[in-house]
């Protein structure tokens, strides 16, 4: 008699679970992300079904700290980014590594969010950058 109670609450909670995995909690599973493109730098790239094409205009500042260094602050890369529509527009974005002063990593443009996941190639101690053997790429999460 004392197991009834605990199986009735047992099968309640189970039925509540299974039934909660519909909810919109869950919707974001359903839109996976748009595009994940990488842009080398002076070039044009077409996101997908996204209707939006990505073209990295230029590097405004970069002080990240080089992969095999010890810094105190991780340092901030800022590009500059052109987003085309479909239709031929265009607006300039201005987005950096991480959200520094009034630049952010992702802003909104034609109603998709674009997100800088990350700046290429990333600095090394000791070795100059050489963009003619390895020409800088942004790569950009569109949503």
């Amino acid at each position: 008699m004392k197991k009834l109670p605990i199986k009735i609450i047992t099968m309640g909670l189970l039925v509540g679970l299974v039934s909660g995995c519909n909810s919109a909690a869950y919707e974001y599973r359903k839109h996976p992300v748009a595009a994940e493109i990488t842009v080398p730098i002076k070039q044009t790239v077409s996101a997908g079904e996204t209707g939006l094409s990505v073209r990295f205009d230029k590097i405004e500042s970069d002080t990240r700290c080089p992969i095999n260094a010890r810094c105190v602050w991780s340092g901030v890369a800022v590009v500059n980014a052109t987003v085309l529509n479909n239709k031929g527009d265009s607006q300039l974005l201005k987005l950096s590594t991480v959200n520094y002063e009034k630049v952010n990593r992702s802003e909104k443009v034609f109603g998709k969010r674009v997100t800088l996941l990350d700046l290429l190639p990333k600095p090394v101690v000791g070795k100059s950058a050489k963009p003619e053997l390895n020409p800088p790429s942004i790569k950009v999460k569109i949503d």
